[in-house]
């Protein structure tokens, strides 16, 4: 079994700091770190900073395009983005028990990162079968829409999220519920009054989910969940008003976390891109963006994903106006050198809060860490080299996924991921994929 070593790395460890050392790898594992490792094989990483893979805990893959073509595709687009771990959100009418075994199956074949995934929870049935679930596909986490999207997913009401978080509390502290946290009757009110007024932007669009459908979804579900007693993770928190609540709320609820995505961290509502950008929730105004960069900054803000949802400009239909136009875009790919250009460079954001958001937190509140999520003996050796002087402009078409457009096409970013290292192998380098790159399925205890 061959040894890979990364020489003179400066190496981001969270809850350590940063270090100047090689790492060796061997067997999928990093087996040792400190000073002169030799290998088979040695890379240097020439005092770049290296970061442990990152996790992206919120994806979608096959809702726009076969599940089979996007497994491949976008999971090699989150390897070439220093992402080497995803967390794919699945979801569907029918009982899971008949069918997801297939699914997994597909990830092993065909995935360049590991992936783990996430049910959505949205019958009686399938809210029954939740302990089977975790018992038979090793998956621990299940997501409920507050407000769903009109056409795709239906909203459940309160009495069936409050069944469903007891159900996952009587599970252990492993087992955690997710929910899309808006309120569908204040989206309703807000959506009738932009028609009657024949609003067609971006910004009128944000206006149907208002910021406060958001702030009192969170509220509800935070006490609903206390009430059960399960552990909580609220997906894309978009809103200052979002932002706020957690801050209020987090210290009194030691089982709540949030997550926050890129692209709300680095586009806003009145972006020149217009309905490319069409969302759900929609993108806020500036003052948003600013008040979640402090929630992750401060720590009420767990982690950063990117509600990924593939799709090509035909399948946006932007030309369609706010209430023809899909929701969702391409961003794993470019998560990485969006939070290093907007986030490191620009703000002075720290690199070591950087592998908490996208890696270390992730990690252990879906069951994953210390496997992944650190760089440490024992780990897998999932590694990212940046380089935080590396400006590129954004190209979709070198993004590696199906998409043939990108929120970032065409801006110059400042910080880029240069290698990236899978399972102790090059997987990335120079932005393209090596043969060696490949990655599986990850089942989950409780």
């Amino acid at each position: 079994m061959s040894k890979l070593v990364l020489k003179e790395g400066r190496l981001v460890i969270p809850g350590v700091g940063i270090v100047e050392a090689d790492v060796l790898m061997e067997g999928g594992r990093i087996q040792a770190i400190g000073q002169g490792l030799n290998g088979d094989e040695e890379v240097n990483a020439g005092g770049k900073y290296v970061l442990p893979g990152l996790i992206d805990p919120h994806i979608h893959l096959g809702i726009f395009g076969d599940l089979a073509v996007e497994m491949e595709k976008e999971t090699a687009s989150a390897l070439m983005g220093g992402v080497t771990t995803v967390g794919a959100f699945m979801g569907g009418p029918n009982p899971y028990l008949s069918y997801f075994k297939d699914v997994i199956n597909l990830a092993d074949a065909k995935a360049a990162t590991d992936v783990f995934f996430h049910l959505a929870i949205m019958t009686t049935e399938q809210q029954q079968e939740i302990p089977a679930y975790a018992e038979e596909f090793g998956i621990t986490s299940y997501k409920m829409y507050m407000s769903g999207i009109p056409g795709l997913i239906p909203d459940v009401d309160d009495g069936f999220m409050l069944q469903t978080l007891e159900r996952v509390a009587g599970m252990g502290d492993k087992a955690l519920a997710c929910v899309h946290a808006e309120n569908p009757h204040l989206i309703r009110v807000a959506t009738e009054e932009v028609k009657a007024r024949g609003g067609n932007t971006l910004a009128d669009w944000a206006d149907t989910h208002p910021n406060v459908a958001e702030e009192d979804a969170i509220r509800r579900a935070a006490y609903l969940n206390d009430l059960a007693g399960s552990r909580l993770y609220i997906v894309h928190v978009s809103t200052k008003e979002g932002a706020g609540a957690l801050a209020e709320l987090k210290p009194k609820y030691p089982k709540l976390y949030a997550e926050t995505t890129s692209p709300y961290l680095s586009i806003d509502k009145y972006s020149p891109l217009g309905l490319v950008a069409h969302m759900v929730p929609p993108f806020r105004e500036p003052e948003s963006v600013n008040a979640l960069w402090q929630g992750v900054e401060s720590g009420y803000i767990d982690t950063v994903g990117t509600d990924n949802v593939t799709l090509t400009l035909d399948l946006k239909g932007a030309e369609k106006g706010i209430w023809g136009a899909m929701p969702g875009y391409p961003a794993v790919g470019t998560s990485l050198p969006v939070m290093l250009h907007y986030g490191v460079n620009a703000r002075g954001f720290s690199l070591l809060r950087l592998v908490e958001v996208m890696s270390k937190n992730p990690a252990q509140i879906f069951g994953l860490y210390p496997r992944k999520g650190t760089i440490a003996p024992g780990s897998d050796a999932d590694l990212v080299v940046v380089d935080l002087d590396l400006v590129k402009t954004v190209r979709h078409e070198e993004l590696g996924s199906r998409a043939d457009f990108s929120l970032y096409g065409g801006q110059e970013l400042k910080g880029w991921p240069v290698m990236t290292i899978k399972g102790g192998k090059v997987a990335v380098k120079d932005g393209k994929i090596q043969p060696a790159a490949s990655g599986r399925f990850l089942k989950r205890a409780l």
